[in-house]
């Protein structure tokens, strides 16, 4: 395998191969963003109306709540109306490209994983006419593009999506990606928020520090929570996880030492050959997974979640094809 495969994508790269893991990428969302997972993303992401096309004969079948009744009296025959789908829509990316998006062990990085991820909902959404924008950010905002349309510009987007991936770190704070996303549209939209959510805002620890902020004032906890929750209730908000296999169990590998990318010198040993050890690593982060969700769904948002260790274009045009579904349901 090219080892700029997107897949691979290399941290801390030349511009050159920066260039080509970039133009590889394009190439392969191009690919893969059509059939159905386009079908799949048009439906559920709907257009914003209908729009008048044209007047056609009746056929039986058709709705006869379509009919053109000024059609029908000058052709003195029935006459249906059809419509197409206005979509006029935007899409927001707010892509996390923080230390802790670095770290994968099945041979792709989160990082990769969701600019895959990103790309694949950029093309589909260049395909369908939408519009879309982009903000990448880490403990605070590192880049923006503006909202645009076209294929020239879904393609733009992407390789500025690879450029911040590629030069991931920082820590995670989600409030300042959350508030530039909020700023950069007023009208409704839909938000596609890729992040580990690693920010201990979220989940912080219940420490003598921590309690001394919450009596002092509203902590970063309620803000984060608050402007998740403000950003549901002014946008239709996506969150895309992407989660490595070692966040889902561990292997039978003996003693391993474990740090955390954005606190220097937080580490640990952990030894895996102990059944107990293994099964408690796993319960604690069966419980993170749960929790998370279940604080999303709380703040309106949905949740995908993304393996490193599979192609995102499965997850991705599931997630779509349900959401259309449960849709589709609601409006019969």
């Amino acid at each position: 395998m090219n080892r700029f495969s997107p897949e691979r994508l290399p941290i801390e790269i030349s511009s050159s191969d920066l260039a080509r893991a970039a133009r590889l990428l394009v190439i392969r969302s191009h690919r893969e963003a059509t059939g159905l997972f386009a079908g799949n993303y048009v439906s559920a992401i709907r257009g914003s109306g209908l729009e008048f096309e044209e007047s056609r004969p009746y056929v039986p079948g058709d709705d006869v709540r379509t009919l053109d009744w000024n059609a029908t009296a000058r052709g003195g025959q029935p006459f249906v109306k059809r419509f197409r789908e206005e979509r006029n829509r935007t899409v927001l990316f707010g892509l996390d490209v923080s230390a802790s998006m670095r770290f994968g062990t099945s041979g792709h990085a989160k990082a990769a994983t969701a600019v895959h991820a990103l790309a694949l909902i950029a093309a589909a959404a260049g395909r369908a006419g939408d519009s879309s924008g982009l903000v990448s950010f880490d403990s605070e905002v590192r880049g923006q593009t503006p909202i645009g349309r076209g294929m020239a510009h879904s393609w733009g987007l992407i390789r500025r999506a690879v450029s911040a991936a590629a030069t991931a770190r920082g820590t995670t704070r989600l409030e300042s990606g959350l508030r530039a996303l909020r700023t950069q549209r007023r009208q409704h939209a839909i938000v596609v928020l890729i992040s580990d959510f690693r920010d201990e805002a979220l989940f912080p620890t219940h420490s003598p520090i921590q309690a001394a902020r919450q009596a002092a004032g509203p902590d970063a906890n309620t803000r984060l929570r608050s402007q998740l929750t403000r950003l549901a209730q002014l946008h239709d908000v996506i969150a895309a996880v992407p989660i490595d296999p070692r966040e889902i169990e561990l292997p039978n590998v003996g003693v391993i030492r474990v740090e955390d990318p954005e606190r220097p010198g937080a580490a640990l040993t952990l030894n895996t050959g102990s059944r107990r050890a293994r099964a408690r690593y796993q319960r604690a982060c069966d419980r993170r997974r749960m929790r998370l969700e279940r604080e999303l769904r709380r703040s309106g948002v949905e949740t995908v979640w993304l393996r490193t260790d599979r192609s995102p274009l499965h997850a991705l045009g599931g997630f779509f094809h349900d959401r259309a579904s449960r849709r589709s349901v609601a409006t019969a």
